[in-house]
């Protein structure tokens, strides 16, 4: 399994200063242009991103890690099937549940903190940029909660089996992705929500790999 002792926290002070830099850049140059092209988009193009940006719903990641951890605590409280595995997989769940719903309320508190115009305020109202202390969904558009999300969950998978790279790096590449073909969000959203979900998750890996090693245990496997 990986062994989530890196990156170092220099590393992730390092990346969140270039994050923050091509955020900027984006935000002068490119967040919207990418809004016009794609408002252009073929009809058919967007409703298939448009469930595609589902599967940055954190809902399912959420309701799929309770699950998990409910089937394994029933099987050794009250079946005696007592074993590593399923201890393994109670413990995965729950690198799960909080991979997601830690880095998804920092966004939400982000978001209001920041109160950025989300790009159907460009398209109606001409409003573009950030206005502080917004709680209206339609000016919470900085950071990204879906992106967020598959990125999180991209990474909890790459940790626990870091040969699924690919399919975390297309889930959140996707998401992200579809996130501006929809026109819910500026690239520069979906950069900072994934950037967020990389240093929650990494914090959380580390914690469970100290506090709850089996997580990480080839006995789950």
């Amino acid at each position: 399994m990986r062994n989530p002792e890196q990156p170092r926290g220099l590393q992730f002070v390092i990346g969140g200063v270039v994050v923050l830099l091509l955020c900027a850049l984006s935000f002068f140059f490119f967040d919207r242009q990418a809004i016009g092209y794609f408002l252009a988009s073929d009809p058919a193009l967007v409703q298939i991103f448009h469930a595609v940006t589902q599967l940055g719903d954190a809902l399912y990641p959420l309701l799929l890690a309770v699950g998990i951890y409910l089937y394994c605590y029933i099987r050794q409280r009250f079946m005696a099937q007592v074993s590593a595995v399923f201890e393994c997989w109670k413990q995965r769940a729950l690198f799960l549940f909080f991979a997601v719903a830690s880095s998804g309320l920092l966004i939400d508190l982000l978001k209001f903190l920041f109160g950025r115009a989300r790009p159907t305020k460009l398209l109606t109202e001409n409003l573009y940029g950030f206005y502080l202390f917004e709680t209206s969904s339609r000016m919470t558009s900085f950071p990204s909660g879906h992106s967020n999300t598959a990125a999180a969950v991209g990474l909890v998978l790459w940790y626990l089996w870091p040969k699924s790279w690919p399919i975390g790096l297309l889930l959140a590449a996707s998401v992200m992705l579809s996130r501006v073909v929809v026109l819910k969000h500026y690239p520069s959203d979906t950069l900072a929500g994934a950037y967020l979900a990389v240093v929650t998750t990494f914090y959380l890996a580390r914690y469970f790999d100290r506090r709850f090693p089996a997580t990480f245990n080839e006995a789950g496997q």
